[in-house]
């Protein structure tokens, strides 16, 4: 197997260019970057000022680091890649190669040039925005809490306001912060902010919509998330904002547009277990015949999780369609026969079924099950003793 080579260059810098000036290095870097050579402009800038004391030419390179990079550590450092004009760089993301890793703490980077310059408001609204994708990158596990990068985000973005050199992302990430802290009414004029800058971003809307939602604000919530739907250009967004449209249509019980966006979202995610579950529960309810195929769908997402039997017994029999759960479950049974894992699972939960209406036959399926399982678990696994506590309901 390839192993990730990573090509260090944090000792060996090539000279400063003095006989190149700043507006045509940076000129020079832009058609670097509008042709999809992200190393070479990144080096480019690198190699002019190694030292990071030029502010636009340091905000550049944030700007290449923090959308073209191929892998990072920590986004302390990071690899670029060149590309070829039909390639994208989320072909490489992630992905194993060999690779140009540059040393480039950008908070520390722009803290220091923030003491020199203070009254730079630039440099806030590049540092506002690196710690919204440090966060978005590493929740959790970044080199600072959460809750400490919320607050670098909101204060440095506000230094960015006040300086009036903040962007719509400036505005986004304000509203993202003040969503995160439960203050939905508060975050609606930063999203809108954000939208009167920049029409064509999608993440803006869906917000908007979510801080709608959680004012009552219903109407404005669907508006906003449809929008959404219509700017986004990648699968995950738009099944994202299709699916809050399906669980808002579902709150309001209107199952014919609820069932619409929920398909829509999985459409776009096919393999997505919430996009699955309420469509298969709105099929079931209203008789679609859809439910059928959706039915086998679900259940083979992962026919040995008990979350995915729990979930269609909830469904069916409060649909008052248990019969046809019964007969599905026997079916697999059929289906999997050389699974003992799965069938194991499968007899489990009609035992459960039949608990309550035949205990004899009950009786018989968790005996079924316990035989299966004991081919795939350890005597002290816990599936046992729910096995157990079912037998002995069923004998009393």
């Amino acid at each position: 197997m390839k192993i990730l080579t990573i090509l260090y260059t944090l000792a060996v810098f090539a000279l400063p260019v003095f006989a190149q000036s700043e507006i045509e290095t940076i000129k020079k870097a832009n058609d670097l970057i509008a042709n999809k050579k992200y190393e070479s402009a990144f080096s480019l800038l690198h190699n002019y000022d190694p030292e990071n004391n030029n502010s636009e030419i340091i905000l550049l390179k944030v700007d290449i680091a923090m959308n073209y990079f191929v892998s990072s550590i920590m986004h302390q450092m990071f690899a670029f890649k060149d590309l070829d004009s039909n390639e994208n760089i989320m072909d490489y993301r992630g992905k194993e190669g060999d690779y140009g890793m540059y040393a480039f703490a950008i908070d520390s980077v722009l803290n220091n040039l923030i003491k020199k310059e203070p009254g730079n408001c630039k440099l806030y609204r590049g540092l506002g925005e690196f710690y919204y994708i440090a966060y978005l990158m590493y929740a959790g596990k970044w080199l600072k809490e959460d809750s400490e990068l919320f607050k670098l985000i909101e204060t440095n973005n506000q230094k960015a306001i006040d300086g009036n050199c903040a962007d719509f992302f400036t505005f986004h990430t304000m509203g993202f912060v003040v969503i995160n802290q439960e203050k939905y009414k508060e975050a609606i004029p930063f999203f809108m902010k954000s939208i009167e800058l920049n029409k064509d971003f999608g993440n803006s809307y869906y917000n908007l919509g979510i801080a709608y939602l959680h004012t009552d604000d219903i109407e404005n919530a669907i508006k906003y998330t449809m929008l959404s739907i219509d700017i986004f250009n990648d699968f995950s967004s738009i099944s994202d904002a299709a699916r809050m449209l399906g669980h808002i249509y579902s709150d309001l019980n209107d199952d014919t547009n609820s069932v619409f966006y929920y398909e829509i979202a999985d459409k776009y995610d096919s393999v997505n277990y919430n996009n699955i579950k309420p469509m298969l529960n709105i099929y079931v309810k209203t008789g679609n015949p859809k439910f059928l195929e959706t039915t086998k769908r679900f259940f083979n997402m992962d026919p040995v999780n008990p979350t995915i039997y729990t979930d269609l017994q909830n469904i069916f029999f409060n649909n008052d369609k248990g019969d046809f759960l019964i007969d599905f479950y026997k079916e697999q049974l059929a289906a999997y026969k050389d699974n003992d894992n799965v069938t194991g699972n499968i007899n489990f939960f009609l035992g459960n079924i039949f608990l309550g209406t035949d205990k004899k036959l009950s009786k018989e399926y968790y005996l079924k099950s316990k035989a299966l399982f004991t081919k795939v678990y350890a005597p002290d696994h816990e599936v046992f003793k729910a096995i157990e506590d079912g037998l002995k309901q069923a004998e009393e």
